[in-house]
């Protein structure tokens, strides 16, 4: 396997953060955490990342404008939006460049897993675990 793939992960909860950072290192992800729009902001100019997860509804800044952001600036790492508010789902693509797929919460961790798989354009997950496939079964 190639280089560690770096996920940013971006959502006002904490617990939201914790479950979604411990599902991605366990199958091998190397995981950055950031409160809000804000902090993703900051975090992208110190680091480089292959995949953006973040919330829509944040303070400071929401995701939508950090997707805006993020456009303005040059970045062109492919994201995966969360809304606990299915009518955002609909949101153009056009005005959020990179989006690679969108989930509904709650979602399964097996959801996350496949969209973070075809977001990275490779078929597999790098390290399955048995734990959180027995866990969303």
């Amino acid at each position: 396997m190639g280089a560690t793939k770096r996920i940013l992960v971006v959502d006002d909860e904490k617990g939201i953060r914790f479950l979604l950072s411990e599902a991605l290192l366990r199958e091998g992800f190397e995981v950055t955490l950031a409160r809000d729009g804000q902090e993703s902001l900051e975090r992208l100019e110190k680091a480089d990342f292959d995949l953006v997860i973040t919330d829509i509804n944040m303070p400071r800044l929401d995701g939508i404008e950090m997707l805006k952001s993020m456009k303005k600036i040059g970045r062109k790492e492919k994201v995966i939006i969360m809304t606990g508010n299915p009518s955002e789902l609909g949101l153009p693509d056009k005005e959020m460049p990179h989006i690679a797929s969108k989930l509904l919460k709650p979602f399964g961790i097996d959801n996350l897993l496949s969209a973070v798989i075809a977001a990275m354009g490779s078929r597999e997950v790098p390290h399955k675990s048995e734990y959180w496939h027995a866990a969303t079964a």
